[in-house]
């Protein structure tokens, strides 16, 4: 099994823990793309890369990130648990694409720069100093 395979196993893992689903939710795409299927809950789009872009190289980039109820932690406690796999597997950084009026308050709260305004970065040090402080 390769590295890809196994993050998102681990993120599937993750979220039917979490949110006590007994099937599979999440897939990887043949160019690293992570998406949870539909359902009501959760709403997962990551792109998975080590060349740069827009982004920092060897950075996981989360396209889109939901949950039916929000402002519940469920946002930050995933972020977190990226953070941990992105160390695991040696990704610098955790990147936010097209980020709206919510996700930008989220994103500066977690410490992310911005890139060009729409697309933040931070690092995965940076993140996982951020919640070590939390505790």
């Amino acid at each position: 099994m390769y590295e890809y395979e196994e993050i998102r196993e681990a993120i599937d893992s993750y979220l039917m823990e979490r949110f006590i689903y007994r099937r599979s939710l999440v897939r990887l795409t043949p160019d690293n793309i992570v998406t949870a299927r539909r359902n009501s809950r959760i709403d997962l789009y990551l792109r998975i890369r080590r060349i740069e872009s827009l982004f920092p190289p060897d950075c996981i980039i989360i396209a889109r990130l939901g949950f039916s109820k929000e402002r519940a932690g469920h946002g930050s406690h995933f972020v977190q648990f990226l953070a941990e796999i992105a160390l695991k597997y040696g990704f610098k950084y955790i990147g936010l694409e097209s980020v709206n009026e919510k996700s930008t308050y989220f994103a500066r709260k977690l410490g992310f720069y911005s890139i060009d305004g729409s697309n933040y970065a931070v690092s995965v040090k940076n993140l996982l100093l951020y919640f070590q402080n939390r505790r």
